[in-house]
């Protein structure tokens, strides 16, 4: 079996799965990090899993790709993955100099950075949203007449929703424009790539398509419905799939991605594109280099049984990933995570009692959060639980799952 190296990871969802899941194919790994105390143990006080499940850890710089060659120095490693986007670049230089397969495309900064993308998109002449790039204050103002508002203003190099924010007038844009200058280093301390991208805001519903790329040649896997909050924030607070779409329009949307990824040079890895289905016609709103978040991963194996993640490992082993997909007693499935509108210190969730007995429920989580102090939620991290629901008629697990969470009520002191 094979031995991989690991560099950092996320915290939660694939983060959480991808190590159980290496050891279940026997597969080990050496875990790479600049600090093993970020990865929080869980409730028990046992180790977050990619410790517990690593076969050696090793401490070091992870910011200096010349920190971790000297780490390894004399190791021999038959792949490298991470399931950290701020370490998607590091681990596809270091699968250079190693000359050892990832599963990341060889031009990942083309989809990395948002900007990147929409210059492709532009040269490929594939639809692209209005847009504009900027540096500064002055330039941030003038791009924004020259879209109008309402529009979007992100930075190009964040993930989770992070610091991405609908903008209206011209004084929403200043505080958003000053909130993200106060930011210069992630949270991973990295130094950020401080360019604004400004674009139309688009209207529509939000879809996401998975797919898997190997030698160039892209197989979707699936199209994922998703549901938002929080505005003027885009904190995504649930998903479904497959999406509820006619078939002529899953084939508008693939072809659509599928030349957006070879326009781009996405010649190897999971993608996890995320759509809007606007009234011109679906515009891609990002790509991501990686397995989609959120679980969503979860939801494709339970309703057409493809292992997504063990995919992700083929190809961090160079080895072209085989999967069917096959139809299960589920039709549809939904994630939907419990995000309160405000912040405050929580006395107590209520409702809980209902997820025992439901029959649609597949798995639920909420978190032991009595007294506990949250901010209010502005993106993806702002969490206090999730529900898994199934419907085995058709397209109305999302309905349920929003049913469900109605009933659930977060009390604040």
């Amino acid at each position: 079996m094979a031995h991989l190296l690991m560099v950092e990871s996320f915290l939660e969802g694939n983060a959480k799965i991808l190590p159980n899941l290496l050891k279940k194919l026997g597969h080990s790994y050496t875990f790479v990090t600049r600090n093993k105390n970020i990865y929080p143990k869980d409730e028990e006080l046992n180790d977050h899993n990619v410790i517990k499940c690593a076969d050696s850890i090793i401490e070091t710089d992870t910011n200096s790709i010349k920190e971790i060659l000297n780490a390894i120095r004399n190791q021999k490693f038959d792949g490298i993955i991470t399931t950290c986007d701020y370490y998607i670049e590091t681990v596809q230089k270091l699968s250079e100099q190693l000359n050892i397969p990832c599963p990341f495309p060889r031009k990942v900064d083309n989809v990395r950075y948002k900007h990147n993308l929409r210059k492709i998109l532009d040269e490929a002449k594939l639809w692209n949203p209005k847009y504009e790039i900027a540096c500064n204050w002055n330039e941030v103002l003038d791009a924004s007449r020259k879209i109008g508002f309402p529009l979007v203003l992100k930075p190009v190099d964040l993930s989770s929703s992070a610091y991405v924010r609908l903008i209206r007038n011209a004084e929403e844009l200043r505080d958003a424009f000053d909130l993200l200058e106060s930011f210069p280093i992630n949270w991973r301390d990295q130094k950020r790539n401080c360019i604004y991208l400004l674009e139309e805001y688009m209207v529509g519903d939000e879809i996401s398509v998975e797919a898997i790329t190997f030698q160039g040649n892209t197989e979707i896997i699936g199209i994922t419905e998703k549901s938002l909050t929080g505005e003027p924030y885009f904190i995504e607070n649930g998903h479904m799939f497959p999406a509820d779409l006619t078939e002529k329009r899953k084939k508008e949307i693939s072809e659509y991605v599928v030349k957006a990824l070879h326009a781009a040079e996405y010649d190897h890895g999971i993608s996890h594109t995320e759509v809007k289905l606007t009234k011109d016609g679906p515009r891609i709103i990002e790509i991501n280099p990686r397995v989609a978040g959120d679980y969503i991963a979860e939801l494709i194996n339970l309703v057409c049984g493809v292992e997504i993640l063990r995919a992700f490992i083929d190809l961090s082993l160079g080895e072209k990933p085989i999967f069917s997909l096959k139809k299960t007693d589920k039709v549809s499935t939904s994630i939907m995570f419990l995000t309160p509108k405000q912040g405050g210190r929580i006395l107590k969730i209520e409702g809980k009692d209902v997820l025992k007995t439901n029959p649609n429920v597949v798995f639920y989580q909420i978190a032991d959060c009595d007294g506990m102090w949250m901010e209010t939620p502005v993106d993806n991290v702002g969490r206090l639980g999730r529900i898994i629901v199934k419907d085995v008629q058709g397209y109305n697990a999302m309905k349920f799952a929003r049913e469900l969470m109605s009933q659930l009520e977060v009390k604040f002191e």
